[in-house]
Order: C-alpha cells, then sequence, then structure tokens
C-alpha cells in the first residue's frame, strides 16, 4: 500500500500541462488531462531526460531530450517498447493533489 505525500494544489497544474513536483525526495512528472492528474518519474530511461520539463500531447509525456513518448497513464514508452516510464498512484484530497510512494 503506498504511502500518499502532498505535492502541490490543483491550481498549480493547468490543464494540459506537466510540472516538475517532489514527494519525500522523489522527482515527479506530475500531468493533467481535463480533471485527472498522473505522475510519472521525472527521469526518462533514455539516458535520463527530465520529464518533468517535457509536453503533453494528448495522452503522451514527450521527453523533452530525444523526443521519447510515455503513455500518462501506464507510463509506456510508444517511441521504444519495453522501456517504460515508472508510474505512481495519484489523488486528490480537497484542493491538494497527492502522489503515492
Amino acid at each position: 500500500m503506498p504511502t500518499f505525500h502532498r505535492v502541490c494544489k490543483t491550481d498549480h497544474v493547468p490543464e494540459g500541462q506537466v510540472r516538475l513536483v517532489e514527494a519525500d525526495g522523489t522527482k515527479i512528472a506530475l500531468c493533467r488531462r481535463g480533471e485527472k492528474y498522473f505522475a510519472l518519474s521525472n527521469f526518462c530511461p533514455h539516458l535520463t531526460g527530465n520529464l518533468g520539463e517535457g509536453t503533453l500531447e494528448e495522452d503522451e509525456l514527450v521527453c523533452p531530450e530525444h523526443f521519447w513518448r510515455f503513455k500518462i497513464h501506464s507510463g509506456r514508452c510508444v517511441s521504444m517498447p519495453g522501456k517504460p516510464a515508472h508510474t505512481f498512484p495519484v489523488q486528490v484530497d480537497g484542493e491538494w493533489i497527492e502522489v503515492g510512494l
């Protein structure tokens, strides 16, 4: 069972955007699509690019380094199958976004 950590308020992640947040020392790329939030490891499995500085295109997070694409729901890498980004559970508690580690 994960332990959930508050990472930011819901209004700090605009629709269609990615924010770099930290939960208990773990850097996380937090994405918002509609009213849902998704959390992936900040580190791209390809040369550890910073996914928190990436862009969101539809339901894919695009790494700013070499443009690998990851499904925000699952972390599955579209560009290189078998090289997923780690995902974390997300919950909203009032105005706070919490990520489970």
